[in-house]
């Protein structure tokens, strides 16, 4: 498959978690969603190894600062 195309679906698939992540107003709820995909995330690091969607510029460990205009 062509570089391209795979981090064009990489990226409309990040931006659709980002927006429906977002969409979440209680902070409980948001706080389940994020240990839930840090431990899925954790479970995949050794499926992971040397795939071509895994992003060398991030690390599973590495958490985004806060959005402004968002409530946590």
């Amino acid at each position: 498959m062509d570089e391209d195309l795979v981090f064009e679906m990489r990226r409309r698939e990040e931006l659709r978690l980002i927006r429906a992540f977002l969409g979440i107003t209680d902070p409980s709820k948001r706080q389940r969603i994020l240990k839930l995909t840090e431990q899925l995330a954790d479970e995949a690091i050794p499926d992971a190894a040397g795939l071509a969607f895994a992003s060398p510029e991030t690390s599973l460990g590495e958490a985004p600062e806060d959005i402004a205009g968002r409530p946590e």
